[in-house]
C-alpha cells in the first residue's frame, strides 16, 4: 500500500466517523489533529468531500467509466436500504479510482417551504429533520426541504445552526450571494446589508463567499466579508461563536462601524458614526439590554458622544483633553 493510498483511506475514515452521531468532542479534536499534521491529509480530505458536496450536480448518464470498488457504508444507510443509490467519482480527483457511497433517499415533507421572520425577540425554531436554528432580532430565514436537500435561505440577520447529522441529505444555507454547505453540526451566520460573517462552534462548514473561492472552516475559526472584498479569516473561541444567544455581543479589535451596524439591529433604528468615530476600534463585550444600558456600555468604554433621538442614534469621538 503506498503512502497516498493510505492517507485516501484515511480521509475516507474521518469522512465516515465525523458524520456518526455518537462523535464526541475527542473525535473532532483527533480528526482536527490528523488534518493540521500534514498539506496532503488536507488534501485527501478536501477530495472526499468535494466529492460529498457536488452529488447533486453529478448527473446519473455522466460519462464516467465505474470500475470495481469497495462501498463506504454510511450509518444512515443501515436505516434506508430500501432506495439505494451509487455516485461515481471520476479517477483524477485524487482518491482511489471511483467511490460508491452507498445512500437512501428521504423525500422531505413541506414542499412548498416556510418562512420565520422575528422582530425584537429572538426565536428558536426546530426544523422537521431534528436540526435547530436560534435565530436572532430583525432576521429571516426561508426553509424548505425538498427531495434528498435541505435548503434554507438567511435573507436577513442572524441565525446560529445546530444541524442534525444527515450525510443523504446536504444543508446548504444561502446568504445573499454567499454559500454555504454544512459538513459539521453548529455555527453562526450573519447576513446583515455588506456584512457577512460564519463562526464555527463544532464540526465542519464549507463557505462560498461572494466572488471567492470555496473555504473550509473547522471548530474555532471565523470567516468575515464586507460586500465583496476579500473575505478575513481569524480564531474564535469556539463558546464565543453565538455569544449573542447568552445575552452577549463580543469583538476584538473591531471596527466601530460594525459595532454600529450590530446595535442598529438591536435597538431598530440607524446608529450613525461621524467621520471620526468611524476611525475608532473596539475591544470588549456588550450585555444586551435596553437601549440607555447598552449606548452607556459603549460610552464607558470608548472615547465617544452619543446624542439619541426616537429615530437614530449619532455617535462622535470626543476631543482628547
Amino acid at each position: 500500500m503506498t503512502a497516498n493510498t493510505d492517507i485516501d483511506e484515511k480521509a475516507l475514515h474521518w469522512f465516515v466517523a465525523l458524520r456518526d452521531e455518537a462523535a464526541g468532542d475527542d473525535v473532532w479534536l483527533d480528526f482536527q489533529s490528523w488534518l493540521e499534521a500534514s498539506p496532503a491529509h488536507a488534501l485527501a480530505y478536501d477530495a472526499v468531500e468535494r466529492l460529498w458536496v457536488d452529488l447533486d450536480a453529478l448527473d446519473a448518464t455522466t460519462a464516467f467509466a465505474p470500475e470495481p470498488t469497495p462501498v463506504i457504508d454510511l450509518t444512515e444507510a443501515r436505516h434506508r436500504r430500501a432506495h439505494g443509490r451509487r455516485f461515481w467519482l471520476a479517477p483524477g480527483l485524487g482518491v482511489a479510482a471511483s467511490i460508491t457511497l452507498a445512500v437512501g433517499l428521504w423525500h422531505w415533507m413541506a414542499p412548498n417551504g416556510q418562512t420565520y421572520a422575528t422582530a425584537d425577540a429572538p426565536l428558536t425554531v426546530a426544523l422537521e429533520d431534528g436540526s435547530h436554528v436560534y435565530l436572532n432580532r430583525h432576521s429571516r430565514l426561508d426553509v424548505r426541504f425538498d427531495g434528498d436537500r435541505r435548503a434554507v435561505s438567511l435573507a436577513e440577520g442572524e441565525a446560529a445552526f445546530d444541524v442534525a447529522h444527515d450525510p443523504a441529505h446536504p444543508f446548504v444555507i444561502a446568504a445573499g450571494d454567499h454559500q454555504i454547505e454544512v459538513l459539521g453540526t453548529a455555527f453562526n451566520v450573519l447576513n446583515h446589508g455588506d456584512d457577512f460573517a460564519v463562526a464555527v462552534e463544532r464540526g465542519v462548514v464549507a463557505v462560498t463567499p461572494a466572488k471567492a473561492p470555496r473555504v473550509r472552516l473547522i471548530a474555532g475559526q471565523a470567516l468575515t466579508q464586507i460586500a465583496h472584498q476579500t473575505p478575513a479569516l481569524a480564531a474564535v473561541a469556539p463558546d464565543r461563536a453565538s455569544a449573542w444567544r447568552q445575552g452577549v455581543l463580543v469583538y476584538r479589535d473591531r471596527p466601530l462601524g460594525e459595532v454600529a451596524d450590530d446595535l442598529s439591529r438591536y435597538l431598530d433604528k440607524p446608529v450613525v458614526l461621524s467621520t471620526s468615530a468611524r476611525a475608532l476600534r473596539f475591544t470588549g463585550a456588550l450585555r444586551i439590554g435596553d437601549e440607555a444600558v447598552m449606548l452607556q456600555q459603549l460610552q464607558d468604554f470608548l472615547p465617544i458622544r452619543i446624542d439619541a433621538s426616537t429615530n437614530a442614534v449619532h455617535v462622535d469621538a470626543r476631543e482628547a483633553g
